[in-house]
This record gives structure tokens, sequence and C-alpha cells, in this order.
């Protein structure tokens, strides 16, 4: 690692070349806004719709039947938009074994039910049924369950991308093809698996990290 009399020097050095120096910064700053068009990042102050979504925790389930796992997390939308909205989310789960599974895949309805029984709430609703018409106002808030297999336990580290919740999106241009990508705006929350997922139960997970992505 360069020290920083030799870092100073090099600055020193460019800046008796006014015209390197100018090229050097040019090159920089036109780096880092090709790579911010390459990422793209939510809007700071939301344009479009978005409803008001509360997550849960993310726990683990063990089906007494047959004894296979599933992850799962309950959560509340709100819409305060003003008109209403179509409540048909999106609920990507990546483990860091390299899984990336939609909610409900391979989940049986039996396990579903079993969960919707053991949660003991009457007005919750799976990841099928929930979807539809949103009206606007508290009073027709939805709750919602979803469920993901947990196929491996040893695992460090999950990230749930929930996305349906703004009306934020972007068109851009794939760089491999050439065609045009349609990014919505997408809640990240990330969680730590800290020891053995089994013995844990359903104890809730550790939220490590949440932030809004265009994906």
């Amino acid at each position: 690692m360069p020290s920083m009399k030799s870092a100073t020097h090099a600055v020193l050095t460019l800046s008796r070349r006014p015209a390197l120096l100018v090229a050097v910064l040019a090159t920089v700053v036109l780096g880092t806004a090709t790579l911010q068009a390459q990422h793209p990042t939510p809007a700071s102050v939301p344009y479009r719709w978005e409803l008001n979504f509360k997550p849960g925790a993310l726990r683990l389930y063990v089906d007494d039947e047959d004894g296979k796992a599933y992850w799962f997390m309950t959560y509340k939308v709100e819409n305060r938009t003003g008109r209403d909205q179509v409540w048909a989310p999106r609920f990507t789960l990546f483990t860091d074994d390299g899984r990336i599974m939609q909610s409900g895949r391979d989940v049986a309805t039996r396990v579903t039910a079993d969960l919707l029984a053991i949660l003991g709430n009457e007005l919750m609703e799976d990841q099928n049924t929930i979807i539809g018409d949103l009206l606007h106002g508290r009073e027709h808030a939805k709750d919602g369950l979803v469920i993901w297999p947990a196929r491996n336990l040893n695992v460090n580290r999950l990230s749930l991308f929930v996305a349906g919740i703004s009306g934020e999106s972007l068109k851009i241009k794939n760089p491999a093809t050439g065609e045009d990508v349609i990014l919505r705006k997408t809640l990240q929350r990330d969680y730590l698996v800290r020891g053995d997922a089994g013995p844990r139960g359903s104890q809730e997970l550790e939220l490590a990290t949440q932030r809004w992505i265009m994906r």
C-alpha cells in the first residue's frame, strides 16, 4: 500500500501538470457516473405510490408430521396512497448456499394451514389468497403469511427481496444484450443466522440491514 508521503508526492506531481490532473479527475468522475448509471438507486423522495409495509420477524418452522423445515414471515400491508391499489407482491428469498426461492413454491397446503392455525389470526391470508385489490384506508389493511422451504439449515445469511410495495420503476438497457429491462423499487432485508438454525427453533432471525434497491 502506498505511504502517505508517496501519495502526497503523486498529487504534487500531478498538480504541476494541470492537463494531466484534469484528465485524471475527469476519468474518476466519468467512472463514478458510469458506475452509478449501471447501478441505479430509488429516488430519495418517493414520487410514485407506495404502500405501508410492516414485515414481521423471519422464523423457522418444522413440520411435526414429516420433519421438514420452512422459513416463514408474517406482515401487514396498508394502503394510504389515496386510491385503491392491487396487492400482488413477490417475495424472493436468497440463501448463502446459492438457493433462490419464491414464496409458496414446494410448500404443501397442509403446512400453510397448520401455520395459519398456530398463528391464530383469523384475518391472516396466505401468499395466494391475499392477492387482489387493496382498498385505501387503515380499515382495509391486510395481514399476510409467506413461506419458503428450508432445505439447508446450515446457512449463515439470508436475503429477502419484496417487490410490489412501490409503483416506482425504471427502464434501462441490459449492457450484455441491449434489451430494455424494467427495474422496480424493491425492499431488501438481510438476516444473519448465528449458529445452527435447527436448535434455534422458531426464534426470530437477526435483521442485519434493510434498504431500498432497484431490482
